[in-house]
């Protein structure tokens, strides 16, 4: 059984004093306190999973429904029409477990807590630190290499993409077909797996594209490509995603001590 929390625990690892953190819980508008300081106590409340009374509870359990989601708007057209494509998927999927989605503006980093989750799209590790660094709420990275054991992270699995093309293509060479990637691990992780990608910036970037068998992974350009026969098309957001996805937002909102956070589709 693992040992109740205190708040002299919250009050240890955030770095204050017992009287701040019961200052920070009890909302107590009387008292002088940095918003940096009680945004690190909320985030010591979070990640300690502290229960101290129904007060505290509202203020770290208390579920609106609310998904917000970050991403930066990518300069290549196709690129923006895929980052809309996965927003519909998200949004559709999130409705179904009676969740809402909201975008948030690329240019705002900051804070945001009036969602349970926040989620990250493609995004730096110094822009998903600063995001966290401004909310106590949970923030799950997509399609982004955070690799910090307090954070879940949703990739897709390159080596299983490498192998579904090798068995579909019957071991004959193939390329990967992609769009730009803005997480640079990512792009990195793919450039170690696959010998031959062709990266789609433009639309004039498609006649480059191999003649021979070609892996795709990106909506847009698969439909780009659709009449193309040597072609396998597994996309980057399937079912399978969404469901690990919700998994994590279920893991993460009710604070629950789970092994791995580096979850691969």
């Amino acid at each position: 059984m693992h040992k109740k929390v205190t708040i002299k625990d919250v009050a240890r690892e955030a770095g204050v004093s017992v009287a701040t953190v019961s200052y920070v819980i009890n909302n107590r508008e009387d008292q002088k306190i940095s918003p940096e300081t009680r945004n690190k106590v909320l985030q010591m409340i979070n990640l300690l999973n502290y229960r101290p009374n129904q007060a505290a509870k509202s203020l770290v359990t208390q579920k609106r429904q609310l998904i917000a989601l970050y991403y930066k708007e990518h300069s290549s057209i196709l690129k923006r029409a895929e980052q809309l494509h996965f927003i519909t998927q998200l949004s559709a999927f999130l409705y179904t477990k009676h969740y809402h989605l909201i975008c948030l503006n690329q240019e705002y980093i900051g804070k945001y807590d009036v969602a349970d989750v926040i989620l990250t799209l493609e995004v730096t590790k110094e822009e998903f630190y600063k995001i966290g660094n401004s909310n106590f709420v949970p923030l799950i990275a997509i399609d982004s290499i955070i690799d910090d054991p307090l954070f879940f992270q949703i990739n897709n699995d390159s080596h299983l993409l490498f192998k579904k093309a090798s068995a579909y293509f019957a071991g004959e060479p193939f390329e990967l077909v992609s769009l730009p990637i803005q997480n640079q691990e990512i792009t990195q992780g793919l450039a170690q797996q696959f010998d031959n990608i062709c990266w789609i910036h433009s639309i004039c970037d498609i006649e480059s594209v191999s003649k021979g068998n070609i892996l795709v992974i990106d909506d847009t350009i698969n439909s780009i490509l659709e009449k193309r026969d040597n072609k396998l098309y597994l996309p980057s957001i399937s079912e399978a995603k969404l469901m690990k996805l919700f998994q994590a937002i279920e893991w993460a909102s009710k604070r629950e001590a789970i092994n791995n956070h580096n979850i691969l589709v």
